[in-house]
C-alpha cells in the first residue's frame, strides 16, 4: 500500500477511521445476531447502559480530563448513539 501523495497527519487520521469503521461492522453484526436472538433482552440490556453512561458521564466519574460542558456533550453522543443503534437494529431485524 503506497501513501505517495498522502499528507502523513491525514494518513495517521484514515488509518484511525478504517479501524473504528472495521470496529463498528464487527459490533453491529453482534448487535444484529443479539436482536434476532434475544430481542427483549439486548432492548433491555442498551437501556441499562444508556441509564449508566449518563449516570457516569454527568457524575464526572468518567472522561474526567474533559470539562462538565464537554462531558455533557459526549454524553449526550453516547447516548443518541446507543438510541440509534437500537432504532437502527430493529429496522435490521
Amino acid at each position: 500500500m503506497s501513501d505517495e501523495g498522502i499528507d502523513p497527519d491525514k494518513a495517521v487520521a484514515i488509518r484511525l477511521r478504517a479501524r473504528l469503521a472495521v470496529v463498528e461492522r464487527a459490533a453491529w453484526f453482534g448487535m444484529v445476531h443479539a436482536m434476532k436472538m434475544r430481542p427483549a433482552e439486548t432492548e433491555a440490556y442498551i437501556a441499562s447502559e444508556r441509564a449508566r453512561c449518563t449516570e457516569g458521564f454527568g457524575s464526572g466519574a468518567w472522561a474526567k480530563d474533559l470539562t462538565d460542558a464537554e462531558r455533557t456533550m459526549l454524553a449526550d453522543e453516547v447516548d443518541a448513539g446507543l438510541a440509534q443503534l437500537i432504532a437502527d437494529a430493529r429496522g435490521e431485524v
